[in-house]
């Protein structure tokens, strides 16, 4: 019997240790994105820069459309989600540097397709296009109508190669959404780039919807999770969102998300 006991706790003791013999083994994701991307990602005054989600669980004063999916993509695969929340030049940072595994909600463009693996299932669209006083009367005739003109840009987002390769133009950075339209309706600035979904959300939030005009949209990116190329993980952690992804569509989850932030 004594030895019985031995050979079952030495057992025990060597699944718990080897990762390949441990059939319960947890699987977890370290993420980073941004808090200031309504209605993609909103974090309140309440949230946790970093924060562990089990599966079954939700953030603590985070919510978005897009959280939504990544976290119910990953859940649907039994991974616990280890999240952080920082200004979006930091959590592509943190990405870069290893820190964390995956990066979302993120453009494709020329640049960061050197460096970063993508999901094939995307999360959300972005559309690019420029917002201006409704007293101000330009024509718009593409980027070529802003030569002489001083556009604010949200500092470390992507606005696609078409921005990119516009060399010429006046670009003035901002820290914030909301601190670029109060530039703008100060005269400080004579644009603002943005992306229409989120720049619209916070308009509406300010009460501000009829200070301001849209010029036409001029490109657009479907944004994904990215991981680094080096990341020895990154392959089999996309692929884990893509399949729980598109369990959420088979499932009709997806649609129920979309319906509870865009209404039908």
């Amino acid at each position: 019997m004594v030895k019985i006991k031995t050979l079952l706790v030495i057992t025990i003791v060597l699944v718990l240790s080897n990762p390949a013999l441990s059939y319960a083994k947890e699987k977890s994701v370290k993420i980073s994105t941004l808090k200031d991307y309504a209605p993609f990602c909103i974090a309140d005054e309440s949230y946790k820069i970093n924060q562990i989600i089990p599966v079954g669980s939700d953030a603590e004063g985070f919510q978005g459309y897009s959280w939504d999916v990544v976290r119910e993509s990953f859940h649907e695969m039994g991974y616990t989600i280890h999240l952080s929340i920082t200004p979006w030049a930091r959590a592509m940072m943190d990405v870069k540097n290893g820190k964390t595994d995956i990066l979302f909600p993120t453009g494709k463009n020329t640049e960061r397709k050197k460096i970063f693996l993508y999901s094939d299932e995307s999360v959300n669209r972005a559309n690019y296009l420029i917002y201006v006083r409704t007293d101000n009367n330009i024509e718009w005739k593409g980027l070529d109508s802003l030569m002489g003109l001083t556009i604010g840009v949200k500092r470390g987002f992507s606005y696609g190669d078409k921005w990119n390769a516009a060399h010429e133009l006046n670009k003035h950075i901002v820290n914030e959404i909301i601190l670029g339209f109060e530039m703008l309706n100060a005269k400080r600035l004579d644009g603002f780039l943005g992306y229409e979904h989120n720049w619209d959300y916070v308009l509406k939030q300010k009460n501000w919807t009829t200070k301001f005009r849209k010029l036409p949209v001029f490109d657009f990116s479907a944004e994904y999770l990215v991981a680094l190329k080096n990341n020895p993980n990154g392959k089999e952690i996309l692929k884990a969102f893509d399949t729980g992804k598109k369990r959420l569509i088979k499932s009709g989850k997806l649609e129920k998300i979309k319906k509870k932030w865009f209404g039908n």
